[in-house]
C-alpha cells in the first residue's frame, strides 16, 4: 500500500496512486498557474509561521542537501563569469542590494536578467545582466527568463 497515500480523515487510503497523483497535481497546475499561484500566497499569509517553523526543521534534517545546492549554484556562477569580469563590478551590486534593504526595511537581492541557467538561454555573471530588485520579485521570477518563459 506505499504507493498510495493514506487519509488523514479516516483509516484508509486514497484511491489514486501516488504516481497518477502527481501527475494529476501537475497537469492542474499548468492549465491554472495564475490560480495555483493565487492559492499558494493566500495559504503562505494565513500560514506564515507555520511555513517558517517547517523551513527550519527541513534545514536542521537536510543541511548537507542545502550546502550542496550553495556549492554547485556557486559553482555555476564562477562557470559563468568570464575571466575579464573584475569581482569588484559583481560585488558593487550586492553592496547596493544590502544598501537599499537597510534603507528601505523591504529585502533586496541581485537578479539575473537573464537566467544563468535556463531551458531556453544562459546568461552571464555580468554588470549587464545583473539587476537589483526586492527579494519578493526575484523568488516569484525564480529561474525564468521575463517574456519568454
Amino acid at each position: 500500500m506505499d504507493q498510495f497515500y493514506k487519509r488523514s480523515d479516516r483509516d484508509s487510503y486514497h484511491s489514486w496512486c501516488k504516481s497518477c497523483k502527481h501527475e494529476s497535481g501537475k497537469s492542474w497546475h499548468s492549465r491554472n498557474k495564475e490560480r495555483h499561484a493565487e492559492l499558494t500566497s493566500r495559504w503562505y499569509e494565513q500560514n506564515k509561521d507555520q511555513h517558517l517553523e517547517n523551513s527550519k526543521n527541513w534545514y536542521e534534517q537536510n543541511k548537507h542537501r542545502k550546502l550542496q545546492t550553495t556549492n554547485a549554484r556557486e559553482e555555476r556562477l564562477r562557470n559563468a563569469t568570464p575571466t575579464w569580469v573584475s569581482n569588484a563590478e559583481l560585488q558593487e551590486f550586492y553592496a547596493e542590494a544590502r544598501r537599499l534593504t537597510e534603507l528601505t526595511g523591504i529585502a533586496f537581492e541581485v537578479d539575473h536578467i537573464i537566467p544563468v541557467t535556463n531551458k531556453k538561454v544562459s546568461g552571464l555573471n555580468v554588470p549587464q545582466n545583473l539587476q537589483v530588485i526586492p527579494a519578493y520579485e526575484n523568488r516569484r521570477k525564480a529561474n525564468k527568463l521575463v517574456g519568454l518563459d
